[in-house]
């Protein structure tokens, strides 16, 4: 399976860059100072020249100290620094190195927490990714590179701050560069293994993963929000990724507009016929299925939960199990969000077109970390995301009945079958 934003393939063009090329860390040179210098406030005030000061004195402690602050209290530091109404002072650094570079010799151990608190991971890990994203005909990806583009996914930092902490001759370089190497992620581990059905094997028999949707926030009036639909299976990997669609849209609408969908309706094409069905009781076949939520129709290789006017003597049981598994894509997608912080805020209206592509890096990102068992977050506070009332209005549960009276005969007597099957586990083990 292929991992993709909107109806695009994940290897996209790079939104900054015609090509993939990579923008090779050097010396810094000094950039050019934003604000006109006689625009600055004049130091005649005494009060400014106190600030001065003080700003030159919070400098040399964060050029001191770079290596051991965490990087959320660097970056707030530099940026109220960067707000003050005084011109910045030259660095009075004499080292050749940039800030990674000397990260890199400093953190030299293998166990060093600091490779977790920038770039979201250790350092074997860092240095596995690098070995894949550089396996190519191109030139070997800088450390550098890669280095930087976690620490703006992790941090929401600026390509400013990327620039100055390693090494890019600029902001456009910077920029580049991280698109260079989300392009990159895309190509090398944007192929998605199909899952298994192993999801719950001894509740949810044949179960190969569950389906659902996050909502990533745009700042703007006339869209405020892009849906993301994701197939997660028994490891909390992303099986399946789908971005970019506007939040106008219904679930439903969505998910019939999908590659996901198109593979599994056409059945030669589909993981979902990969293997044999399993035979539960009254002899009710039971093929490979996705457990999707009550705002998706019930099809033969879709379960969905009951709906609240139907009594059937299992549903309530089952709705429980269903709600329980589906918070597998919730807490998938926190823990993107937790991990990647650039994906945890507004995005604005002039650069939304690129949030499914970053969006797609993030969860590749996760997959392979969760591959390399890598995925645990340390010192983060993981809060799954309650997005269950995303696009519902009054029409919701008119549209979860006609579901229900479309769905296929078959497709409700596979339901039924699997919530009996579910009743008979839990009442032996109450035995």
């Amino acid at each position: 399976m292929v991992a993709a934003a909107g109806n695009s393939s994940a290897t996209m063009k790079s939104p900054a860059s015609g090509s993939l090329a990579f923008v090779n860390s050097k010396k810094r040179k000094s950039h050019r100072n934003p604000t006109n210098k006689s625009e600055k406030l004049l130091l005649s005030d005494p009060l400014l020249r106190r600030l001065s000061s003080a700003a030159a004195a919070t400098r040399s402690f964060i050029q001191t100290n770079d290596l051991f602050l965490p990087p959320s209290q660097s970056l707030r530091i530099e940026s109220l620094l960067s707000s003050l109404p005084i011109a910045p002072s030259h660095s009075t650094s004499t080292s050749n190195s940039t800030w990674f570079h000397r990260f890199v010799n400093s953190a030299s151990e293998n166990d060093d927490p600091r490779w977790h608190h920038c770039f979201r991971m250790s350092k074997p890990t860092f240095f596995k990714l690098l070995s894949v994203l550089s396996s190519s005909d191109l030139p070997p990806l800088p450390s550098s590179s890669l280095a930087a583009t976690l620490f703006r996914l992790a941090h929401n930092a600026s390509y400013s701050s990327l620039a100055q902490r390693f090494g890019f001759d600029s902001v456009s370089d910077a920029s580049r560069a991280f698109f260079a190497v989300c392009k990159l992620v895309h190509e090398k581990l944007g192929q998605l293994d199909d899952p298994k059905p192993d999801f719950s094997p001894r509740l949810l028999p044949n179960c190969c993963g569950a389906l659902g949707f996050a909502r990533f926030d745009v700042d703007g009036e006339l869209l405020e929000s892009l849906i993301v639909q994701a197939l997660v299976d028994s490891a909390g990997r992303f099986a399946d990724i789908s971005a970019g669609w506007p939040s106008t849209m219904k679930p439903e609408a969505i998910l019939r507009q999908t590659k996901l969908f198109s593979m599994a309706e056409e059945e030669s094409r589909s993981f979902l016929n990969g293997g044999a069905p399993c035979e539960l009781g009254d002899g009710v076949s039971v093929p490979r299925y996705i457990l999707g939520d009550s705002r998706l129709p019930l099809l033969p290789w879709l379960v969905t939960p009951y709906s609240s006017n139907e009594e059937e003597e299992d549903s309530f049981e089952f709705n429980n199990l269903a709600r329980a598994a589906l918070r597998a894509v919730e807490i998938a997608f926190a823990k993107v969000r937790t991990r990647w912080r650039i994906l945890d805020r507004k995005w604005k209206p002039e650069v939304v077109e690129f949030l499914p592509f970053v969006v797609t890096t993030g969860c590749l990102l996760h997959n392979f970390l969760v591959d390399c068992g890598d995925g645990d977050l340390q010192e983060e506070c993981v809060v799954a995301r309650d997005d269950s009332e995303m696009m519902k209005d009054d029409e919701c549960e008119e549209d979860t009945r006609r579901y229900e009276g479309e769905a296929y005969v078959g497709s409700s007597r596979i339901r039924d079958a699997i919530a009996e099957n579910l009743s008979r586990v839990t009442s032996s083990e109450n035995l």
